[in-house]
């Protein structure tokens, strides 16, 4: 039972994961104030996505490899965009990786369980920060910034209701690749539970700011957080609570690395070719990737069809695996 509940703590880092600096505020920009609708027909869209991504037997290594490698790359781009943007500006996109490439591999050498461990305690953190972080917010919500409600066309609402639908719902592809029996209900049962979570925060950010300041914030959620002031002696605590939001980023690439460094030993039954690859890969990506602006520009305003081809890619691959092993 203890495992499960192990198991069952990664819905949250999974779901999350790709909101961090693109999801959130392209959202909030295309759908404004109809943000609600989107977020509420995104949440349904995604569990049944979710639904049928779990009832896949994940067959082809390769392929789940490479799924996965797509993931890891943008959840990186996304933070160490947010690095750069925040606290490092001037500083090598690979020297920033560094150590949390160390940190990663030193991972990839324990047991999943342990990563689960570790995200259970970071996860009960990361509640307790953002509930007391928001319940101080709720005074500075302007009910205004929510009307009108129907204002966008009802094709933005549906486009952004996929968008939402696809961050959310894709990373949880980790589950086919773990070994370990979760009954499907439970999966989606804490999707639904993350998805409130999201959207809760989704709120809190166009209550305070309003969709014409969150057109010009490059993460109106750190600049949400800017407003907490405790007590009037408690200060500029964004920097604690962003820590813990990159650590929603960090179990993400950690557990993902962790499946694909398992997929290489079974494929190559050799324990150092994928710590190379990985470091030559983003080596390699850090300097002509991270740094064009051109690309976070793409990945900003093209990652849904990113995530669609992953998706289409994950079906088709394990169905036409599926019906030649028949």
């Amino acid at each position: 039972m203890n495992d499960e509940k192990n198991y069952l703590t990664l819905t949250h880092f999974l779901s999350k994961s790709l909101f961090l600096g693109i999801g959130l505020s392209k959202i909030l920009i295309t759908a404004k104030e109809s943000t609600i609708f989107s977020l509420i027909l995104g949440t349904i869209l995604g569990s049944i996505f979710l639904y049928f991504i779990i009832k896949v037997k994940t067959n082809n290594k390769i392929i789940s490899f490479i799924i996965l490698y797509i993931l890891f790359i943008v959840n990186l781009a996304e933070f160490v965009n947010l690095i750069t943007s925040i606290y490092l500006i001037d500083m090598n996109r690979f020297i920033i990786i560094i150590p949390l490439l160390i940190l990663i591999l030193y991972f990839n050498t324990k047991s999943v369980s342990v990563h689960l461990k570790v995200s259970k305690i970071i996860l009960i953190i990361n509640i307790f920060l953002f509930i007391i972080g928001y319940i101080i917010l709720l005074p500075n919500i302007d009910l205004l910034n929510y009307l009108p409600l129907y204002n966008v066309s009802f094709k933005k609402i549906i486009f952004c209701s996929l968008e939402f639908a696809l961050y959310s719902s894709i990373p949880n592809i980790v589950y086919t690749n773990l070994n370990y029996k979760i009954k499907n209900k439970k999966i989606i049962i804490n999707y639904l539970i993350s998805c409130l979570f999201i959207i809760f925060i989704f709120l809190i950010v166009q209550g305070i700011l309003g969709i014409e300041l969150i057109n010009i914030f490059k993460y109106p959620e750190y600049v949400v957080f800017k407003r907490i002031n405790l007590l009037n002696f408690i200060q500029n605590i964004e920097n604690i609570l962003s820590f813990f939001w990159l650590n929603t980023s960090i179990i993400y690439l950690s557990i993902t690395s962790k499946i694909m460094y398992d997929i290489s030993y079974k494929v190559f039954n050799r324990k150092y070719i994928y710590p190379i690859f990985l470091v030559l890969s983003l080596f390699v990506i850090s300097n002509y990737l991270f740094d064009s602006l051109e690309f976070l520009l793409l990945l900003y305003n093209y990652l849904w069809i990113i995530l669609l081809c992953v998706l289409i890619l994950f079906f088709f691959t394990n169905i036409i695996v599926k019906k030649n092993n028949n």
